[in-house]
């Protein structure tokens, strides 16, 4: 509803008119009959502006209703002839003119509008310049919205006269019906995208709000609004583009549009056959026949406070990056979950509260796709807490100085809600507390790695090292902001990784030859994921490739069936993530004596006929490091399928690049391995595969399209999930 806490006040031009004499004589007959002529011709001109003056205050009063009931402007029509056809929401439309056809010499009454308490009425400037209500016979004041004033000239007088009983009596305004110019009490429509501005000769301004869509808004977020028996309510709704409104409500209850707001009223208590509780619903049908329903449920009594779901931040527990976060269910045969969001990312993706349903469903739908399921009813089992478990979690890799909010919500395994969105208590994460650790770092650059001697000076503290290239700085990252991306890359595998005291011939791979780049390290705390000292780092450029008889080939002959391996161990099934790929291919290395590592990749398609210089440089762009005494990786591949190719390309302990070996494979059903034990052993070893090592961590991967891409900003291995995991907290939906 559009409010207003101002008055218009809508002054008409005073317009000079020649008093009328009527002079007779008795000798001269022709002076009297033009006398007379000249009369008539006046008195035709007066009741014709007489009449326009009415319609202009006709139209005034049609105006200022449609804009207290909230009727919208559809369109702003220009005659052509100084005149405008507004078109309004409702199916009616009103024409005024623009000001300037009006008649020297007739001057039409100072007609206003007053504001009282949100209602406007009638009134008039008197010729003392003082402002007066026009009232009724019985003195009550005149609103606008009842029937608009008649005016007139008083013929012994000359003064304007008002009457608001349809012409039966009139009163005198004071005011002279001569004098200034017969302009109309409009001087000009103007409009922009939202509203259009009706301009009067005071220089006041009418503003109505122009029609974008069918909406209605009762004005409340309550799921259900709680009466007490007979109370009324006045909602601030609002809407727009109804040409017809139609209200139902339940037996008993009372709902309507009034000029306060939308009012709705409980049944009294006394009224035993009235419904206690129901649906108030506004329908709207639109001028081109679009319709819209808007509910509101009302019933009478006390709000329902949902206290199933508790939630826990403890204080002492917040970290920069880190917060403990205890949510529990109080009913046992509940299915539900816990999570938080930054209040940034609620207020881009979720807006209001009303929204969270649809959001939380795009991002369970996110979380399946990252996980690898191929539907939400096969996460959520995985995902869901059972009854009155305690979620008791650790939230790391969170932003440093960010307010989090806290939710819970029940849902089955159809996804479909059984409560509303419970908020739990909101929290900010700390600032970044940097302590002193520095370090003295040695590098040996060869052609595609480099070797790193570090000395921290506590040789007790944690810390991480890698190396990264130019381009976070080229991307305007400061050296804060590139230890928390690595840390929060890291999350939960930053442990693993941490090193403490002097650490010598710490190697880090996959670089380019004669590229620069920095040797980096840094404090973190294993138990919140971040960062806690200044970033040292030392500028090295890696060497150019040399000749080496490093050579690697690699087979792909052993492939399995997950849906046969699921038939053998159940605990297999959770490695289908691609209905389209059903099938994990391992891939066999064998080196020579020059080569102790690999790099690898598996291309979609024939790729046998493309430049070797040019495939060569985009499997050492893309390919992933293999070493030797490292367990066969899997990829996902299909049956029968179109080609891929396997490209290897050794590396010797320099790390100088050998010849690529080149095959192109495919996976014929017929050729699908039924030796599950010796699936064992290759999984067996991937997921016993020691961390410590840092060389490489082996992957479930899948072919990729040959294109061109940037080297990664962080140049280290990149961790896996461990398969298997129940997946307890969702992505974010960035």
């Amino acid at each position: 509803m559009i409010k207003t806490n101002f008055f218009w006040r809508i002054t008409s031009i005073v317009c000079a008119f020649a008093a009328l004499a009527v002079v007779y004589s008795c000798y001269d007959d022709t002076d009297v009959r033009n006398s007379i002529e000249d009369l008539s011709g006046r008195v035709e001109d007066l009741e014709e502006f007489r009449s326009q003056v009415e319609d202009e205050i006709a139209s005034l009063n049609d105006i200022i209703s449609k804009l207290q009931n909230q009727v919208t402007v559809d369109n702003v029509i220009p005659n052509g002839n100084g005149s405008y056809t507004i078109n309004f929401s409702d199916g009616t439309s009103v024409t005024i003119s623009d000001g300037e056809d009006g008649e020297d010499g007739k001057t039409p009454p100072s007609i206003t509008v007053l504001e009282d308490n949100g209602v406007y009425y009638w009134a008039y400037v008197k010729a003392d310049g003082t402002t007066e209500f026009i009232r009724d016979d019985d003195g009550n004041r005149i609103p606008v919205s009842a029937e608009a004033p008649q005016v007139r000239i008083n013929p012994t007088t000359g003064n304007w006269e008002i009457s608001t009983d349809g012409g039966l009596t009139w009163q005198d305004t004071g005011m002279p019906s001569t004098g200034g110019s017969g302009d109309s009490m409009f001087t000009g429509v103007t409009e922009d995208e939202n509203n259009v501005y009706f301009h009067l000769r005071g220089g006041e301004i009418i503003t109505v709000p122009k029609t974008t869509e069918l909406n209605f808004d009762f004005g409340t977020d309550e799921e259900i609004l709680y009466f007490a028996a007979g109370e009324s309510k006045t909602l601030d709704y609002r809407m727009s583009g109804a040409e017809t409104v139609v209200i139902t409500k339940p037996d008993g209850w009372k709902a309507a549009v009034e000029s306060e707001g939308f009012v709705i009223t409980a049944p009294v208590a006394e009224n035993t056959f009235a419904e206690t509780e129901g649906v108030v619903s506004v329908i709207l049908t639109a001028a081109n026949g679009q319709s819209l329903i808007a509910n509101l449920e009302v019933a009478v009594g006390e709000p329902v406070v949902d206290d199933v779901f508790s939630i826990e931040v403890p204080v002492d527990e917040i970290g920069s990056t880190s917060a403990r976060v205890i949510a529990s269910c109080s009913d046992a045969d509940m299915t539900w979950s816990s999570q938080i969001m930054t209040q940034d990312d609620f207020d881009y993706y979720v807006v209001d509260k009303a929204y969270m349903e649809e959001y939380f469903i795009e991002l369970l739908e996110s979380t399946a796709a990252y996980y690898g399921y191929a539907s939400l009813a096969e996460l959520l089992p995985d995902f869901l807490y059972v009854g009155t478990y305690i979620d008791d979690y650790v939230y790391s890799g969170l932003y440093s100085e960010t307010k989090y909010l806290t939710y819970s919500v029940g849902m089955d395994y159809e996804a479909n809600y059984t409560t509303e969105f419970y908020w739990g208590p909101e929290f900010t994460t700390t600032a970044i507390q940097v302590g002193d650790l520095t370090f003295d770092i040695d590098v040996t650059p060869q052609t595609t790695s480099v070797i790193m001697d570090i000395y921290p000076s506590d040789k007790e503290a944690y810390y991480f090292a890698t190396v990264i290239d130019n381009s976070f700085y080229e991307a305007g990252y400061e050296d804060s902001d590139i230890m928390q991306e690595i840390c929060s890359n890291y999350s939960w595998m930053l442990p693993y990784y941490a090193l403490q005291g002097d650490v010598t011939g710490y190697q880090v791979s996959g670089m380019t030859p004669e590229t620069q780049y920095y040797a980096v390290a840094f404090g973190v705390d294993v138990n919140t994921y971040t960062y806690n000292s200044e970033m040292t780092k030392v500028s090295f450029e890696t060497t150019a490739p040399q000749p080496t008889d490093a050579y690697a080939t690699a087979s792909m002959d052993n492939y399995w069936s997950i849906d046969d391996l699921s038939a053998y161990n159940p605990d297999y099934a959770g490695l289908l993530q691609d209905p389209t790929n059903p099938v994990l291919a391992a891939v066999d290395f064998e080196y020579n004596e020059e080569a102790t590592s690999c790099v690898y990749i598996l291309w979609i398609g024939d790729l046998s006929s493309y430049d070797y210089d040019e495939l060569y440089s985009a499997t050492l762009g893309q390919g992933d490091n293999a070493y030797k005494g490292d367990p066969a990786p899997l990829f996902y591949v299909a049956f029968d399928s179109d080609p891929t190719t396997l490209c290897v390309i050794a590396v010797d302990a320099n790390g100088n690049y050998g010849d690529m070996y080149t095959e192109v494979v495919t996976f014929p059903e017929s050729g699908k391995s039924t030796n599950y034990a010796l699936f064992d052993e290759y999984y067996n070893a991937i997921m016993g595969y020691s961390y410590a090592a840092r060389t490489s961590v082996p992957a479930f991967g899948k072919s990729v399209n040959y294109v061109e891409r940037e080297i990664p900003q962080v140049v280290t291995l990149k961790a896996q999930k461990a398969a298997g995991e129940k997946i307890t907290k969702v992505i974010s939906n960035k």
